[in-house]
């Protein structure tokens, strides 16, 4: 009966192994501000052909009380370079509050050859943004 069993768990654990060996998380510390927010942390993850970012940032009370509703308004994008040489570029996101934030990104890397399997560091962060409902952040350089 045990060798049954031992089997039976080999068997199960070598059909999990694969889905978990294109798993991966990496987190990265950087510094960035835009309009008094600080940007300090992007969590990266792989799942499969699709590749994460988590970006943290924290929004100062005080540029939240404009008594004029439009200026409490910022929009950001970010580009985080990676370490494999491919660039992630966030689509534009908005805050309209004080505190702590995060924002998250997702790609799915399939049509460009599935490259998000292989694990990613962030080797450069940048943020840019603007203030106002209908503003646009300022391309990236």
């Amino acid at each position: 009966m045990y060798p049954r069993l031992t089997r039976s768990i080999i068997g199960g654990a070598a059909l999990v192994v694969p889905a978990l060996a294109f798993a991966w998380t990496q987190e990265q510390q950087f510094a960035a501000r835009v309009h008094k927010h600080e940007f300090s942390r992007v969590l990266l993850s792989g799942e499969g052909c699709v590749i994460k970012a988590r970006l943290f940032f924290d929004a100062p009370a005080e540029a939240y009380e404009s008594e004029t509703a439009s200026r409490n308004y910022y929009r950001f994008h970010a580009r985080i370079k990676l370490d494999t040489e491919h660039v992630l570029l966030t689509g534009v996101f908005h805050n309209q509050t004080p505190g702590p934030h995060q924002f998250d990104y997702r790609e799915d890397t399939t049509s460009a050859g599935c490259w998000a399997k292989s694990e990613s560091h962030a080797r450069a962060v940048d943020v840019e943004g603007c203030r106002g409902r209908g503003c646009t952040p300022a391309p990236f350089k």
